[in-house]
């Protein structure tokens, strides 16, 4: 019963086929003046590889340079940058013309991982030379939003470092001090020669030393382990030093140079044709949509009679 309702559907519909004919005509040409009236959109693409960034949590660098990309400071200052309110033709006077930008922002501009952990950056505007500014002006506001960022976790760094440098310092002199009190006390200059010396006098002239060597030998005898402890401590606090100044020196390099965060794989591209809208398409569905249209209402005209 289908088969046969579906035949009679088709031998119907062919009793109109130039009435068909004339719609799909009509249609094509509709679509054909529609795709003109579309402004036109040319795309610009550039990858890009995240680097020099540090681990954070469980992110991937991937990840952190997507986040920077897709960050309001970035949006604002390409939009700063290429006067983006008036190019779109936003209306800053109106009360949601943020709303609007960030809809045709999004529209228009996205970023995407792809499989091999870079970045692509697609730009799509009516103007090809627009285009091609604005990804790379993407590319440039990610550089020194990232730089800012991250020059302000240097500069923390630096502070808390010289005030650690100072600590150090403080405790190297302190430690310098106790050597010096007790070795002035009991006239020490150097404990091992000293040892050596006073062992030669006792052999020299059996147990009998002078006032000063008694002295000394005293404070040898009660301070050279705690000397030697000390001049140990001295050792690690200095390696110590040396190390943090040679970290302060790198932080203070990289404060006063300029960093890239991005290895720019493809550069953004100039577009020479366009990529919306596909004319082709849009004849095609007002063409397919009022055929089917038609002959829906022919079936149904026939259904009445």
């Amino acid at each position: 019963m289908e088969n046969i309702n579906t035949i009679s559907i088709l031998k119907g519909l062919l009793q109109h086929w130039k009435k068909l004919i004339v719609v799909a005509v009509i249609a094509a040409l509709v679509g054909t003046t529609v795709s003109f009236l579309i402004t036109p959109l040319y795309k610009s693409i550039s990858v890009v590889y995240p680097v020099n960034l540090m681990p954070n949590s469980e992110e991937s660098n991937t990840e952190q340079l997507l986040q920077w990309f897709n960050s309001e400071n970035v949006k604002q200052s390409v939009a700063k940058q290429f006067n983006l309110y008036k190019h779109y033709k936003i209306d800053t006077l109106e009360p949601k013309h943020k709303t609007w930008f960030n809809l045709k922002y999004k529209e228009l501009i996205s970023f995407s991982p792809t499989l091999y952990e870079s970045i692509e950056i697609t730009v799509k505007d009516k103007e090809p030379e627009m285009a091609q500014k604005i990804n790379q002006g993407l590319i440039e506001a990610t550089n020194a939003l990232i730089m800012t960022n991250k020059k302000e976790i240097l500069k923390e760094y630096i502070k808390n470092g010289e005030a650690e440098l100072a600590i150090t310092a403080r405790q190297i002199d302190s430690l310098k001090n106790m050597i010096n009190s007790i070795k002035k006390e009991y006239n020490i200059i150097d404990p091992h020669y000293h040892a050596k010396y006073i062992s030669k006098e006792i052999t020299a002239k059996g147990t009998s030393l002078s006032e000063s060597n008694t002295k000394t030998a005293e404070g040898i005898k009660n301070y050279q382990a705690e000397l030697n402890r000390l001049d140990e401590v001295i050792k690690g606090q200095l390696a110590y030093y040396v190390t943090l100044r040679s970290d302060i020196q790198k932080y203070h390099i990289d404060y006063a140079h300029k960093i890239s965060f991005t290895n720019i794989v493809s550069t953004p591209t100039l577009p020479d044709t366009k990529c919306y809208p596909i004319r082709s398409l849009i004849v095609a569905l007002f063409v397919l949509s009022s055929v089917l249209i038609a002959s829906l209402i022919l079936i149904f005209q026939n259904t009445k009679k």
